[in-house]
């Protein structure tokens, strides 16, 4: 496996993205201003075309692109569709705010959108899972992918009970199940790494070795800890809101690299 940091930039926007597009929906259910809205659909909307772009760029030629289209059995087609849909929902959306469509329509298309976010988010940890690779063959190592997502959401939905003035009392309370389930995923993952004799190598390379620095700093501390006080400080909730989810795309980016190291071959990988 070859590493490549357009799609870990790629994993990044896509949880950043989704999370933004979670937190729109609630925002549409919770009757906030079209202001805010717009703000929201806006940013998801960018991220996730964004996203799309290092992903597309990372497969290259066209042929290859329709090839994936091509596959429905592979989770890199459920990846590829999840975007797209996000993609054309949000932008659906954004048009029926701006012509104000009933709210029956907008709750439709955003409801829509986020699901298809989260399929996209989901098939993204998935994809990574490779049976015939020790160290990747566990589905907990998509975990964290939902943790990431869920911490962008509740971030999200905090910075908009911040513009609107409501009550983030849920956002709060969001954000440290988000957090846990971050933590669970992370947790699990490495301790079926140790208990493994076939990859407890790996396992220790990264809580103390050379990947250790990018673990505990760009997954645990910019991923879990700083989301978790953005959730908790109660002056400049916006700011540091805002400084939780840069956290969260730092944590997704790190994680998704930390995956492809992780994957090399051990001869390369465990050499000094």
């Amino acid at each position: 496996m070859v590493g490549d940091w357009t799609l870990s930039l790629f994993a990044a926007l896509l949880c950043l993205g989704s999370g933004l597009l979670a937190a729109l929906a609630a925002s549409e259910f919770s009757n906030f201003t079209e202001r805010t809205l717009k703000t929201l659909a806006s940013l998801g909307f960018v991220c996730l075309a964004l996203g799309g772009l290092a992903a597309v760029s990372n497969l290259g030629r066209p042929s290859m692109i329709l090839g994936v289209f091509a596959n429905p059995a592979s989770r890199l087609f459920w990846e590829m569709i999840g975007v797209a849909g996000a993609l054309l929902t949000s932008a659906a959306y954004l048009a029926a705010l701006f012509r104000e469509a009933d709210q029956t329509i907008t709750r439709v298309i955003i409801l829509l959108s986020a699901l298809f976010a989260f399929v996209a988010t989901a098939a993204l940890g998935a994809n990574m899972v490779m049976s015939w690779r020790p160290v990747l063959s566990s589905y907990t190592l998509m975990i964290p992918f939902i943790g990431l997502y869920w911490t962008a959401a509740s971030l999200s939905f905090l910075l908009a009970c911040e513009l609107e003035d409501a009550d983030g009392a849920k956002a709060r309370a969001s954000s440290f199940a988000a957090s846990a389930v971050s933590v669970i995923g992370f947790s699990a993952y490495i301790a079926g790494l140790l208990v493994n004799p076939d990859t407890s190598e790996a396992g220790q390379q990264l809580v103390t070795g050379v990947l250790s620095l990018q673990f505990w700093i760009g997954c645990v501390f910019c991923g879990i800890l700083l989301p978790l006080a953005a959730a908790l400080l109660r002056k400049a909730r916006k700011l540091f809101a805002s400084v939780g989810l840069i956290g969260v795309f730092i944590a997704s980016f790190l994680w998704q690299s930390i995956i492809f190291d992780i994957g090399r071959a051990a001869w390369h990988f465990f050499n000094p």
